[in-house]
């Protein structure tokens, strides 16, 4: 068989062979708004899976602004995740969702769990680092005196200062860490806020807010340039001394220190945990501004 009749033959083939069958308008109208469909839920569970991977980085980046980007970084260049980058920082924390009265898993103004509980955590974890720094051990001791119910010494907690629709809303975290060294115990406490837009912006002014100790000694001292107000109260029985600092972006930390704890029912220390110079430069410590 020659090239033309090759060709000749398959030509016949092609011929008899039953022409495929008409097209019915309905079936391919049908097949048509299946793909659409299809399309459609590629389409929306991509957006979806971009926004749940936003909301955890956003989360993330409050806690741990720096491993976030370092994530980033490591998942390659690109511009649309350096823009997220950058919009996370200063930020904040993503909206509280609210309930009638209280944000959403929350009873009262403590939050128990979720990034606002998580904060609370990383400060007391900068806290007890500052102090293990100094030297002084950081156990978690209970309560001795009955009042206390043998509840914990060492604790945190975040709670919402504003109501539900106020604006800016504002978190305040406390940690408490009792400091140990030779059988003696002094306290260490820490309580950084958000930025509240009645926070006066000199140092003195600030201190004399913290726990309503209006009446304290204080002075401003310069810790690098930056100003700290240096106050001391003995008001309603309590001796402390605390540094009070306002960061340019407007969060308010107070480091404070007392030689004994109060209900511990163990001995105080000598004296003050922390030279005023070492205290006043641990409030403008950037670890106490919670990644903010």
């Amino acid at each position: 068989m020659n090239e033309q009749d090759l060709k000749r033959a398959f030509q016949e083939v092609v011929v008899a062979s039953s022409p495929p069958p008409s097209m019915d308008p309905g079936i391919a109208l049908d097949r048509a708004h299946k793909a659409r469909s299809k399309r459609r839920a590629s389409i929306t569970g991509a957006a979806v899976a971009v926004l749940v991977v936003g909301v955890g980085l956003g989360s993330a980046f409050a806690l741990n602004p720096q491993g976030t980007k370092d994530y980033l970084v490591g998942a390659g260049p690109s511009s649309s995740s350096s823009s997220s980058s950058s919009a996370g920082v200063g930020a904040g924390m993503p909206d509280t969702q609210w309930g009638e009265q209280w944000p959403v898993g929350q009873s009262d103004r403590t939050a128990t769990n979720g990034p606002q509980a998580d904060r609370g955590v990383l400060l007391l974890n900068a806290l007890t680092a500052s102090a293990q720094a100094g030297g002084f051990e950081t156990p978690k001791l209970k309560y001795q005196a009955p009042e206390y119910q043998n509840g914990e010494m060492q604790r945190t907690q975040a709670q919402i200062s504003t109501d539900k629709g106020e604006t800016p809303e504002v978190w305040v975290y406390t940690a408490h860490v009792p400091v140990q060294k030779n059988g003696k115990v002094g306290m260490m406490l820490a309580e950084v806020s958000m930025p509240k837009p009645t926070d006066p912006a000199d140092p003195c002014a600030l201190a004399k807010q913290f726990w309503g100790m209006s009446k304290a000694t204080c002075k401003v001292r310069d810790v690098n340039g930056v100003q700290v107000g240096d106050a001391f109260s003995q008001e309603e029985g309590r001796v402390m001394q605390w540094m009070s600092y306002k960061a340019p972006n407007g969060w308010t930390v107070n480091i404070a220190q007392n030689a004994s704890y109060e209900g511990s029912g163990y001995p105080g220390l000598d004296s003050n945990p922390f030279p005023a110079s070492e205290l006043a430069s641990m409030a403008t410590d950037a670890k106490f501004l919670l990644g903010s």
